[in-house]
């Protein structure tokens, strides 16, 4: 008996200590990651350190700051973060530095002293904690009783909301999990731990949605916004608990290795992504490369080792080295991300089951026409990298509108047809300046195959517009020459109103008119500032030069037109490419448009229950509005309008009736 009592004491101590270790092992595990990921600003680290005033401030700080987004007296605990992160890291060159040592704790004295708070709850609750974690979690060991305890004070600023939901809910989460750990907090950790679990799945609401797009702030595409942040933590904080008793089961581990092969890196090539992920924050800097996974990779693979190979790759090709291949699109959040080898197209549209872009916190200020059709063409990821300042928002790339254009009346009938290699999106185009008296309406067409993507507009019908129409084919940074219309003439830096152009080149693409057009092409150098478009970011001068090409409408011919997007290296194969096309258009009028190509691929899209007749097929008859592609003897076929109909489909006098999915997904007809 005394033995058994004895065993069984022993199994309780055993299990007591072990539930105190693993915070540890938490903590240890965070500050790990921060070492594996964190650069050392040893410069900025002895700058900082060398020039804290009386006050214990910074004199470029601005201490009475009031933006709600870019709160700038953050950056007095970011630098304290940077110079614990420099002091505590051992492989430093300012490990246990005495100097460093004295300022940052005369600088964190200060901000213990003042507990500056914002006008945005986001600050106080989620981000200001959130550097104070790391600040603790860096120098617990080192911090004296006094000061650790009054930074733990304001860690506890922090709010576990169990409403919140998406990238906010998982902040919050992360935040309370890292709190229960500094404070013993068992059942903190295991609530909090619970709720990012719960997170972890597909959502009507604000997270993952069935395609493994993300939303939040309602149905907005925010993959590299919000989107990040939960993705992000969820996993650290995944890698964190494994193999403990708060480790994740395989099931969440596994989506969150989903959103990420099967959303994350198709939104983005390498590291680049486009305006269209990530909402407002296209008005920040540098955040058009918030794709970047290669940091969290390892983790990756030491979480999920049986991916392990398919993260490595992902991380190889962020590095620049090889791309993905095929079509995506993303019925939830209307965005097309067509991949090839030597460029990527990207393609943000909407729909009554998708929100226009939010402009808050004094961000996003001109950015109205975005998810309006604005289409992006991406190599090196120099295209658009930081040229939001110095844009024409009213020439959107890819964007038909006109001068007075103010939003879209989003349309039902916007969707995608595709077999993962390539496909067609369409929109159904309404545009209206501000009080909503003056009209565009057109049908927009995009079919990608190989490297080609052929772009149609309907019957342009104009309500009350005195204005010129137009479609903006690009607007990205001038990387090279530009030929027009015949090898060698080259243009000059300057504004340039072209007739007739039958082909345009730059940067190894060629903008292809389906027949002559009138072209007003800008090769200038632009000045703009950020605070233009975000009043929290820089408003130092930003001056770049610009290839903006703009085909004009002219008024006199509102018919269908059209143009082509097209890889080549050089501007003799453009020229090669514009007359002898591989394309053929079939039908580009308010019922149907439709293409085919050189393989015999047709693809079209049908408004009206209506007919098709083309060289590879002897005829194409359906009974619904719906988009087809018709290759390799398959038929395959959505419903862009997510009615799920009942679709009686002919094709070369052989009829199926098809039920089609009510999300907009494809299916195949063999």
């Amino acid at each position: 008996m005394k033995t058994r009592i004895a065993i069984i004491s022993f199994l309780a101590l055993f299990f007591s200590c072990s539930g105190y270790a693993q915070p540890d092992t938490l903590l240890n595990r965070y500050r790990s990651y921060i070492y594996r990921t964190s650069t050392v600003q040893t410069d900025a680290v002895k700058n900082w350190a060398g020039n804290l005033n009386a006050s214990k401030q910074w004199p470029d700080i601005d201490y009475q700051d009031k933006e709600l987004a870019g709160w700038k007296i953050a950056k007095h605990l970011v630098r304290i973060r940077e110079m614990a992160l420099a002091w505590s890291y051992p492989s430093s060159s300012l490990y246990h530095d005495a100097q460093t040592w004295k300022t940052l704790n005369a600088a964190l004295d200060h901000w213990l002293e003042k507990r500056y708070q914002s006008a945005n709850w986001w600050h106080n609750e989620i981000g200001i904690p959130r550097l104070m974690r790391d600040i603790i979690i860096l120098l617990r060991n080192d911090l004296e009783p006094a000061r650790l305890q009054q930074a733990l004070q304001v860690m506890a600023q922090l709010r576990v909301r169990d409403n919140a939901t998406g990238g906010n809910l998982v902040w919050c989460a992360d935040l309370g999990l890292h709190y229960g750990a500094l404070t013993n907090d068992l059942p903190l950790i295991e609530r909090c731990r619970d709720l990012i679990m719960a997170e972890i799945r597909i959502s009507d609401g604000d997270g993952i949605k069935p395609d493994h797009s993300f939303h939040q702030h309602g149905k907005r595409l925010q993959m590299f916004q919000y989107g990040k942040a939960y993705l992000w933590e969820s996993v650290r904080v995944a890698w964190q608990c494994r193999n403990t008793s708060w480790a994740f089961p395989e099931e969440k581990t596994g989506l969150l290795n989903d959103v990420i092969l099967q959303g994350w890196q198709w939104m983005a090539r390498g590291i680049n992504t486009v305006p269209g992920t990530i909402d407002r924050s296209s008005s920040r800097k540098g955040e058009l490369r918030s794709a970047d996974l290669r940091p969290l990779i390892p983790f990756l693979v030491e979480l999920s080792p049986a991916v392990a190979g398919r993260f490595r790759e992902l991380g190889s090709r962020q590095e620049g080295h090889g791309s993905l291949i095929g079509y995506r699109y993303y019925p939830y959040s209307d965005f097309s991300a067509y991949q090839r080898p030597g460029w990527s197209f990207f393609l943000k549209t909407i729909s009554t089951r998708t929100l226009a872009t939010e402009s808050i916190n004094s961000e996003n200020l001109r950015g109205k026409l975005l998810n309006s059709g604005d289409a992006y063409l991406v190599r090196n990821g120099q295209e658009y990298f930081n040229m939001m300042p110095v844009w024409d928002w009213m020439h959107l790339p890819g964007v038909t509108a006109f001068k007075t254009a103010d939003h879209i009346d989003r349309q039902e009938f916007t969707g995608s047809v595709s077999d993962g290699m390539e496909g067609l999106s369409v929109m159904d185009y309404v545009l209206k300046n501000k009080p909503g008296d003056q009209t565009l309406t057109t049908h927009k067409f995009w079919a990608c195959q190989g490297d080609l993507v052929v772009c149609l507009l309907s019957y342009i019908d104009v309500q009350n517009i005195g204005d010129s129409l137009y479609t903006t084919l690009d607007q990205c940074r001038r990387q090279g020459d530009v030929t027009v219309n015949k090898t060698g003439n080259i243009l000059r830096q300057g504004a340039h109103r072209i007739e007739k152009v039958k082909w345009v080149h730059h940067a190894g693409l060629a903008y292809i008119p389906l027949i002559p057009a009138t072209i007003d092409l800008h090769l200038e150098t632009v000045t703009g500032s950020w605070t233009t478009i975000n009043t929290s970011e820089t408003k130092e001068p930003v001056t770049e030069n610009i290839f903006l090409p703009v085909m004009d409408h002219e008024r006199s011919k509102h018919g269908a037109t059209g143009y082509v997007l097209a890889l080549c290296s050089t501007p003799e194969q453009a020229e090669k490419i514009a007359a002898k096309p591989v394309w053929k258009i079939l039908r580009n009028d308010r019922e149907c448009q439709a293409v085919q190509f050189s393989d015999g691929t047709v693809m079209a899209a049908f408004y009206a229950p209506g007919n098709l007749k083309a060289p590879s097929i002897k005829n194409l008859q359906v009974d619904q509005p719906c988009l087809v592609m018709v290759k390799n003897g398959k038929s395959y076929i959505s419903d862009p309008a997510h009615k799920g109909p009942s679709v009686k489909i002919t094709l070369n006098n052989r009829s199926s009736m098809i039920s089609l999915p009510v999300d907009g997904t494809t299916i195949i007809q063999e």
